[in-house]
This record gives C-alpha cells, sequence and structure tokens, in this order.
C-alpha cells in the first residue's frame, strides 16, 4: 500500500487549494515544502522586515544570507539584480560568472538581461509577500492566436474557467464589485456577487479619474484610460475570521494583520480535515517513473533542519497520485533533475517543453508629481488601475498592458522617502526635484517635503510578453545549492513585441500625464561601464529601458491539446505520466494581461475534480 493518496510537492496557493480538495473527500494527503515553516507568530517576520536595511519583498523571509552554494533551499533575492553587469560593461562575462556564483537563479551568456522576478521557497510561498490583486482574464487572452496572430491559444476560454474562478475568489476572499468588473467585458453568472464589498478608491484614485476623463489614447485604438477598482485579496470587511484592511500600506511585503490573503489561511484548513499533513523544510530531489506503467511511483526528499549545512535525512515516499506545485522555476528544476534510463530527458518531459517558454509581466515604471496633493500612503499599496486598455486590435502589433497606480508614493520608484530627503539635506538631485542644489533644515525642509510627498504618483505598467522557446529554464551545468542539486539556469530575452509594449507604456506616461498636469519625473538609470544598477533592456533601435519583473513568473510546463508541443492537458494532467499533476502558472501557454494568481487558484480546482476521479 502507497504511503499516502497523493503527495504534493509545494505548499504555496495552489498546492494549499488542492490539498483542502482531496482533504474534505477524506484522502490521505502529504504536502512537501522546501522551505519553512511560517513562524508561530507573524511578528517574528514582520520584526525580520523592520531590521533589514533595504526594504525588499523576500526581505522578511528566510533564507537570509546569499550563500546558494551552502543553502539548503537557496531562493531568489531581488537585489541581486543591483550586482547585474550594465549593459555597457565591456566585461560581462567574467561579470556574469561572478553574478551567478552568488545568485540562486543563474544566467546563461545568452541572456541580455537577468531575469527580473523573484518567488519564496517558505510553506505559504509567495502569497506572503504578493501585493493580492485577484483580476480575472479576459476572454480574448484565452485566444491570442485566433484573434490577433500572436502567441498561442489556450486549450480552454473563459467559459471553461467561470465557475472556477467564483470558487477561487470564495476561497481567497476578494472584495470587489461585479458591476465594475462587467463593464471591462469580464461576464458572471446571474446573481453572483463578490465575497465582499470593493475595497474604497483612493483619494488619488478618484482625483486621476476625473483627470483622465474624455482623454483618448490614438494608438490605442482611441480607447480612453479610466480608473476601476481593483478585485483584491484583502478584507474590505471583518471576513474568514480576519480584520478588514488597516491601511498599512506594507501589503508588499506583507501584511501585519493578515487582512490579506495568505495561502496559509487555506492550509490551515486543509489540516483541520485530519487528512492533511505538511511537512516543511523538505526538498524533493527527484521524482521515479516505473518503466513499464510510465506511471510515478515516488519522490526522493532530503529533509533538513537547518538554513545551510545541519543534519540531512533522505527517504523515498509513495503515493497512488503526485501533484507538484512548486511555482514555474522550481517544478521545471525538479522535472529536469529527474531524468533516468525511464525519462531520459526528464519527468513529463517527452514533448521537450519543460523549462521553455519562459514568461513574466515586464514592469516599466512611470512617477511624477501631481498639480495638488493627493495624500498617498493611505490605504493598501495599491487599491485601484488602468484595466481599460487591457485588450484591443493593437495586440497584433505590440503587447497590450495593464496599469497598477500605486499608493506608495515613489517607493519602488525612486526609493523614497529616502532619496527625496537626502537631495534637500545635501544638495543633490538624484530625484530630480532639487535641481537648484538647495539646502534646507527645519521648517524649511519640512515645507518642502510635506509639498513634494503628498503630490507623488507612480504608475506600474505590466507589459505582456509572448511565449518564446529560447525563453527557458535549465539546470546549471557549474553552481549547484548546498544539497548538491544543480541551480536553474535562466536563458532571458525581450522580444521586439514586447519591446513596442515598453515604448507604448512610455507615450501613455507621456500623454496620461499631460492631461493631468502631472509632472513627469520618470528617467533611465544608467550607469558607468564598470558599474552595476539597474537592469536595462536595450531594443533592436538602441533605446535602453529600465524593467523590473512583475513576480509573474509562468509558462514552462504549458498546457495544450497536443502532447507534441506541450506539457500538460487542459485538466493539468501530465501527457506522459498520468497520475501526475503540475499546478501554477507554469501552465499558462501565454502570459496574458491579468496578475496570474486567481487564474491559478481557478486552474487548480479544474485540476482536483479530474484528479479525484483517479482515486
Amino acid at each position: 500500500m502507497a504511503d499516502y493518496d497523493v503527495i504534493i510537492v509545494g505548499a504555496g496557493i495552489s498546492g494549499a487549494i488542492m490539498a483542502l480538495e482531496l482533504g474534505k473527500q477524506n484522502k490521505r494527503v502529504l504536502v512537501l515544502d522546501a522551505g519553512p515553516a511560517d513562524p508561530n507568530s507573524r511578528k517574528d517576520f514582520q520584526d525580520q522586515f523592520l531590521r533589514s536595511v533595504i526594504k525588499l519583498p523576500e526581505c522578511p523571509y528566510p533564507p537570509y544570507e546569499d550563500d546558494p552554494a551552502q543553502q539548503n533551499a537557496p531562493r531568489a533575492n531581488s537585489h541581486m539584480l543591483f550586482k547585474w553587469p550594465g549593459y555597457k560593461n565591456p566585461d560581462r562575462k567574467g561579470q556574469i560568472d561572478k553574478f551567478n556564483a552568488t545568485s540562486h537563479l543563474t544566467v546563461s551568456p545568452a541572456s541580455e538581461i537577468p531575469f527580473l522576478s523573484t518567488y519564496e521557497r517558505v510553506v505559504g510561498g509567495t502569497t506572503w509577500h504578493w501585493l493580492g490583486t485577484c483580476l480575472r482574464l479576459l476572454p480574448n487572452d484565452f485566444r491570442m492566436n485566433s484573434m490577433y496572430g500572436r502567441g498561442i491559444d489556450w486549450p480552454i476560454g473563459y467559459d471553461d474557467l467561470v465557475e472556477d474562478y467564483g470558487r477561487a475568489e470564495h476561497e481567497i476572499g476578494v472584495s470587489a464589485s461585479v458591476d465594475e468588473q462587467e463593464k471591462l467585458g469580464i461576464a458572471f453568472p446571474p446573481g453572483y456577487s463578490y465575497p465582499m464589498p470593493r475595497i474604497a478608491p483612493t483619494y488619488s484614485d478618484v482625483q486621476l479619474d476625473a483627470w483622465m476623463a474624455g482623454l483618448k489614447l490614438s494608438w490605442l485604438n482611441n480607447q480612453m484610460p479610466r480608473m476601476t477598482n481593483t478585485p483584491q485579496a484583502r478584507n474590505s470587511i471583518f471576513h474568514d475570521g480576519r480584520r478588514a484592511c488597516a491601511g498599512n500600506t506594507s501589503c508588499i511585503p506583507m501584511c501585519p494583520i493578515q487582512a490579506k490573503y495568505d495561502a496559509t489561511i487555506t492550509l490551515q484548513k486543509a489540516i483541520n480535515t485530519n487528512y492533511v499533513i505538511v511537512q516543511a523544510q523538505s526538498v524533493v530531489k527527484k521524482v521515479n517513473v516505473d518503466a513499464e506503467t510510465h506511471k510515478v511511483t515516488s519522490v526522493d526528499v532530503v529533509r533538513y533542519d537547518s538554513t545551510a549545512g545541519g543534519t540531512h535525512k533522505c527517504e523515498t515516499l509513495t503515493a497512488t497520485a503526485f501533484v507538484i506545485a512548486a511555482h514555474a522555476i522550481e517544478t521545471p528544476r525538479l522535472l529536469l533533475n529527474s531524468k533516468s534510463d525511464t525519462t531520459p530527458k526528464g519527468v513529463a518531459n517527452k514533448s521537450g517543453q519543460v523549462g521553455h517558454n519562459l514568461m513574466d509581466h515586464i514592469v516599466y515604471l512611470g512617477w511624477g508629481l501631481s498639480p495638488e496633493p493627493v495624500y498617498p500612503n493611505r490605504g493598501p499599496r495599491s487599491s485601484g488601475g488602468i484595466e481599460t486598455l487591457r485588450d484591443g486590435p493593437f495586440r497584433k502589433d505590440f503587447a497590450a498592458f495593464r496599469v497598477d497606480v500605486g499608493n506608495e508614493g515613489w517607493g519602488w520608484a525612486d526609493g523614497d522617502p529616502n532619496t527625496i530627503t537626502n537631495d534637500f539635506i545635501d544638495g543633490t538631485n538624484n530625484s530630480g526635484t532639487n535641481p537648484d542644489g538647495a539646502t534646507l533644515c527645519g521648517d524649511a525642509l519640512v515645507k518642502e517635503l510635506n509639498d513634494r510627498l503628498t503630490r507623488m504618483v507612480r504608475f506600474c505598467y505590466l507589459v505582456e510578453q509572448l511565449p518564446c522557446h529560447k525563453n527557458k529554464i535549465a539546470l546549471s551545468g557549474t553552481e549547484n545549492d548546498g544539497l548538491g542539486i544543480p541551480r536553474p539556469e535562466i536563458t532571458y530575452n525581450l522580444d521586439d513585441y514586447t519591446f513596442a509594449g515598453l515604448a507604448s507604456a512610455a507615450k501613455a506616461t507621456s500623454v496620461i500625464f499631460e492631461k493631468c498636469g502631472i509632472t513627469n519625473y520618470t528617467r533611465l538609470r544608467d550607469y558607468a561601464h564598470d558599474g552595476n544598477g539597474y537592469p536595462t533592456a536595450v531594443d533592436s533601435s538602441g533605446t535602453p529601458y529600465n524593467v523590473y519583473g512583475a513576480g509573474h513568473i509562468a509558462g514552462t510546463y504549458r498546457m495544450g491539446s497536443n502532447p507534441d508541443e506541450s506539457v500538460v492537458n487542459d485538466r493539468l494532467q501530465s501527457h506522459d505520466h498520468s497520475n501526475l499533476f503540475l499546478l501554477g502558472s507554469g501552465v499558462f501557454p501565454t502570459i496574458a494581461t491579468g496578475n496570474p494568481t486567481l487564474t491559478i487558484a481557478a486552474l487548480t480546482y479544474r485540476a482536483s475534480r479530474e484528479l479525484l476521479k483517479q482515486l
């Protein structure tokens, strides 16, 4: 008899939902996660965040050192991007080798930029530090090729997911307005309502919408940018035993009061069924397949007791069925590391597609000072955005985007309030707001800062990226982690379609800001030939763009109807191994225009029904 009915690898949102669905049906489930469990009190993570000098998304969460060669479960760190060699650096090869020695995500020489996004390896996954955005994809996101001749179509459409979107919204706890979303072309079943009313729009959202009124963007088919309240996994009222949002504006890297959903909430429900066990600090090293049946029979697991070194316990665990929910980088890493005589290219990889078609939303930031105060930093980090530009015939020619309108001033864009404060104390002009080099103190400094800090506006454009076979995850041939497992090696570049979307975003910033009376302070962070700094992507005409990752890692084991061109079917079941299911945004055939988490959750409900049929 197998040790368990189902073994799930990964305790993020998809692993948690799958565990709960199985546990409710009295299935014996073991959830394995490479990272540690959350501490007894969220305060431990909060204190670590407060102690961190640089407030990056991952700073509250372990491991806290950059030593991936020694760590048992290293993870990507966004501050590594600042060590990336400048695009003009004459010693790029040497600098990339140096970068790879200290980065969990290594980069191949064929990459012009590093991969820009990170993720957590901790029980609860990246939902610890996500923003909480819960957008449904648009119907045309599922049919990019048939509508616009770009990318490929999904094997399912919006209508196939509509019921599961509702299940996901109610498990996560989404605050939103059906009426607002219907105006964007999103269809709902009759009588449907979100579990909570929408989060109240900020004063900034209201003002921006009024200032933009009547504006049409000619190159985007004359569509009008309008502010829309964002569906979000954040309590607008007391819900599911958790408090309403208190406006801490620290959703990234964590909500201190858990008003924002994270996957530990669903995991606890799964544990409470008494059929689910969650085992942390357990790295799955290999997936084993029977040579005759081609079914997965077991996984090889290494349990560790400290972040680096320590005692290791190796064990092989069996189950009737297996689910890998380790996200879009660690899942293909595991599959590719599971080569054997039976699976010479790795598990679930007869098609050769595992690891390929790596995608993200490429972020372009625009920021400026409004003509009058809009008072950022009151409420969640973002409560609204521009969703009216996500689709249109222009997608035949260049990438679409959605716009997340920030509520943290220039915190992300320019490191404020620190940058501007230092400018007016030291007489520098790094922010661009102190061209005369004024040096202030006392009341004069307070007055100047109050004027500027209350007028800060930040737009974040999430630009879609097409699937490309050359953008991929492989196993490093030179760099291993502390358990001897090869670290991921990434090859990653942007194509002309995405660069044209970046140009469109830059143009939109100028046009919208002008209409709103916002002074544009967006600028390129260029740096010397021998310096490091913000990663910069350069298009075919030589135009450079500072780019960022959205954390929306996708595409590396995509779904499809043809087993020769995809890894899983439309129920997320491996084409090669009938008792293996792969969850997460790695199954996305295209990146689409919405943040991925809600769709990840909806697809998990779809997969759970197929898996239960087998048990």
